[in-house]
């Protein structure tokens, strides 16, 4: 214990010898160079291209800085965390995939994600049916990020409860090599290369990342590999292609389990007994390749096309013996066209787009006996089925100089169908068919300089996963019959702007009506497998606050904060009625700040804090998980000598070391529902690039 802390003591002492040592540097330094201007970005993702301030929607950009400087770029919530009315769980436990929800959208992950919409570079990383993983996302490949808050079905269709949308690495104008090497506490280790080039009209980048991690917890190791690459080619200034391809390999990802609250208090660092027994973790390998043409016809019409493929093959194994291991080989495929116009109609200015989204997905899927790890006989076998087709259109109308109003709509047409091929139980094929109109009307105002006021009506519509549909709570093969697609209708009204470029903020209340939610739950015959149900009806409502403020020379502030008020109106079930309460999964408040200094030296300095309410972990409101904040520090150096440059970085993680749980199993059977998270932990590494 002594010898921990010492090293723990003295890792501080270097945090602090670090950042005073750079600073006295700096004041032989010449003037900062560095100027920081708070001012409106361009955000894509709103189908239409325009300032965050004029976009009738909560939206919020993350830049290149917040997304990789100092970070340990091992999960996502590194940066998401800093986006108001967007939450996150499940970061330590690589098996079952950062959970994140948008207003309560994805919250009822079992594992990955749900309900929300994740774009890479335009790419879907979503399957058409709506469930998503991010293992195969490398943090060092992203370069910004772009969150749409609330339903928006009317632009991307199924399970769009919110979109994050990311846009990896700009293509270099010239030559360059990047290398970062990192390693910390729990055995993690990590190496990251980048090269980029441009040769007359083609440019491209290519990325490498390989992670690995013993885990704070018992059996909760994991390795992955990330390979990205980036091609395009400027036919000419009105026509270029973009070539896109990832694969990502993950041989480990260890499964440690839930725990009750006496077993995290009598061993934090456990694992479940049974998750031991039976090996519980997975394996996973991705590859996706991808096509974006853009040819402009006129100075005001362009033509965007993309066309993807993607397989993934997956093996896991639960704790249970009777189907207790699965493995299914997923294809799946899309193409789109979009039609951007902008013009005069009737002497008001206008910005069109349209198009239409084909989508396939096929999942062959296979449940076998878990034996302790070891694999036996084979118990389910099918073929499932997931097509689409949406057609869409969004206009922007600039009434006058001061409001502009956006009306869309969308179809969608799907077909989900389930071909049983193990017979020796009977034929449980099965198929299902859904249809949904989603419309969308937004007005944003502009009351004075740097102050917009915003509404929107808008909707979504979610339909259950392949994988949701098939956990049949009855056994055997097909589809739940009894589940039924989760709807959404969403009302806003915000203000959003920029005070004397020093102050930019963003405020959001909405409402929202849900139909027929989508709801998890175990049975005692499956422990670790879950199942899902529709509740009657429900209501969410809440405020997202964000504040970005440039306080001085180099120095920036932001906070985020976000109440949430989610209530079940109508849910029974056979042996509870859960009318009035609280949807578990989320805290009524969660918040988040960052105080950031960066010195025309190349030192920087942040701290971060983060804060999590009192939430409920089962519908019955009776288990409560307790409120926590935890705070990290990055600190780096960036030094450039010619064409090199040298970036020494370090990090605390939970610097007070506080106890609280990454993970909450919701509804979880025999009362195993907590994952704990680690305590104080460091990490630390170096980033050396050669080129401009």
């Amino acid at each position: 214990m002594l010898k921990k802390f010492s090293r723990y003591f003295s890792f501080i002492l270097f945090l602090i010898s670090f950042s005073l040592g750079f600073q006295s540097l700096t004041e032989e330094t010449t003037a900062d160079t560095l100027r920081f201007e708070l001012r409106p970005v361009t955000v894509t993702a709103s189908r239409l291209d325009g300032a965050d301030l004029n976009v009738p929607v909560a939206v919020s950009v993350l830049n290149r800085y917040r997304i990789q400087g100092g970070q340990q770029q091992l999960v996502l919530n590194e940066a998401l965390a800093a986006i108001p009315g967007l939450y996150t769980m499940n970061s330590e436990n690589f098996a079952q995939d950062l959970r994140v929800s948008i207003r309560g959208f994805g919250a009822r992950a079992a594992f990955g994600i749900r309900g929300i919409k994740i774009l890479v570079d335009g790419i879907p990383e979503s399957t058409p049916d709506g469930q998503a993983q991010v293992d195969n996302i490398d943090l060092s490949f992203i370069n910004r990020a772009e969150v749409l808050r609330g339903p928006v079905s009317a632009l991307y269709g199924n399970a769009s409860g919110g979109v994050i949308s990311f846009s990896s690495s700009e293509l270099p104008i010239s030559s360059y090599m990047d290398g970062r090497l990192s390693t910390g506490d729990f055995g993690f280790q990590q190496i990251q290369l980048k090269a980029g080039q441009q040769r007359g009209p083609i440019s491209y980048v290519m990325n490498f990342s390989r992670n690995q991690a013993d885990g704070f917890r018992e059996h909760s190791a994991m390795k992955n590999s990330v390979v990205n690459g980036k091609l395009r080619w400027e036919v000419d200034p009105n026509l270029n292609f973009t070539f896109l391809t990832n694969y990502a390999e993950s041989p480990l990802a260890n499964d440690p389990g839930a725990l009750t609250k006496d077993q995290v208090a009598e061993n934090r660092s456990s694992a479940r007994d049974r998750n031991v027994q039976y090996n519980s973790g997975e394996s996973v390998s991705q590859f996706r390749i991808a096509l974006v043409a853009e040819k402009k016809f006129a100075p005001h019409q362009t033509l965007q096309a993309r066309v993807y493929f993607t397989t993934r093959s997956f093996e896991n194994r639960l704790p249970f013996e009777n189907g207790g291991q699965v493995r299914f080989n997923r294809l799946f495929s899309g193409s789109s066209i979009i039609y951007f116009s902008s013009g005069l109609i009737l002497g008001i200015p206008y910005r069109l787009s349209a198009g239409m989204d084909l989508e396939d997905q096929q999942d062959d899927r296979q449940r076998f006996d878990n034996l302790e790890g070891v694999r036996g006989d084979k118990v389910l076998d099918q073929l499932e089925k997931f097509r689409s087709i949406g057609v869409f259109v969004e206009e922007e109308l600039s009434i006058n100089k001061v409001t502009k109003v956006t009306v869309g709509g969308r179809f969608d047409g799907i077909d989900v169908d389930a071909q049983d091929a193990y017979l020796e139980d009977g034929d449980a094929s099965s198929g299902r068919t859904f249809t949904a109109m989603s419309p969308l009307l937004g007005v944003v105002h502009t009351l004075s300089t740097g102050i917009n006021a915003y509404s929107n009506i808008a909707t979504s519509f979610e339909t259950p996963t392949l994988n949701e549909l098939s956990n049949n709570p009855e056994g055997g093969g097909g589809f739940n019959a009894d589940l039924r697609p989760q709807l959404a209708t969403n009302y806003e009204i915000g203000l959003k702007g920029l005070f004397k470029k020093r102050l930019k903020y963003e405020m959001a209340l909405f409402k929202i009506d849900l139909n027929d939610e989508l709801v998890q739950y175990e049975l005692n015959d499956f422990p670790g497998r879950t199942f899902y149900r529709n509740a009657g009806s429900s209501k969410r409502a809440g405020i997202e606050i964000g504040l970005t403020s440039f306080i001085g020379k180099g120095l920036t502030g932001s906070t985020v904060y976000t109440f949430s008020d989610f209530t079940y109106l109508d849910f029974k079930t056979v042996d509870a009625v859960h009318d009035g309460k609280m949807l578990p999964g989320i805290p009524k408040q969660f918040g988040y700040g960052d105080l950031s200094y960066v010195h025309s030296s190349g030192f920087y300095f942040k701290l971060q804090a983060r804060f999590s309410g009192e939430l409920y972990a089962d519908d019955a409101n009776k288990v409560k998980e307790q409120p926590y904040s935890v705070m990290n520090v990055r600190v780096g150096y960036q030094k450039r000598f010619s064409e090199w440059l040298f970036e020494p970085f370090a990090g605390i993680n939970n610097l007070f070391d506080k106890k609280y749980n990454s993970n909450v199993r919701l509804n979880a059977w025999g009362g195993r529902y907590f994952e704990p998270a680690s305590g104080f932990h460091i990490y630390g590494g170096v980033r050396v690039r050669i080129g401009s």
